[in-house]
């Protein structure tokens, strides 16, 4: 149990949590991501399946509940999927610009006073707003 945290609150009985007719709490979030959260709270690491989409929402959880140490972790993962991200997209860039003009980027023409103005960045998918 990580001390100050929503799930410390409330089996401290610092923080009053509604229970069903059985007596087990009840705690309106998202049960999907509460096995993960459980999950680190017994070993202390992120363990979640290759290629989990639902980190944002895990992130969320993580916050609601106040177990810094999971956002921390998942916070770590989303960034290394940012960047991943973002390599294979200049790749890709790269890729499609050399199909465009040749492999040979050193051919391509100035304009008068000598750079590529002409290269916007339209060419990998953003905007020239």
């Amino acid at each position: 149990m990580v001390p100050g945290s929503v799930l410390h609150q409330i089996a401290s009985g610092a923080q009053f949590c509604p229970r069903d007719d059985r007596g087990n709490y009840v705690i309106d979030r998202d049960g999907h991501a509460f096995r993960h959260v459980l999950n680190y709270l017994r070993t202390g690491k992120l363990i979640v399946p290759l290629g989990y989409r639902e980190l944002d929402i895990l992130r969320e959880e993580a916050a609601y509940y106040g177990i810094e140490g999971l956002a921390s972790a998942v916070d770590h993962i989303l960034e290394s999927r940012r960047k991943r991200a973002r390599g294979r997209r200049w790749n890709g860039a790269a890729r499609k610009l050399s199909a465009s003009v040749g492999e040979n980027l050193n051919n391509l023409a100035e304009d008068d006073e000598g750079d590529l103005d002409f290269f916007e960045d339209s060419w990998i998918g953003g905007s020239s707003s």
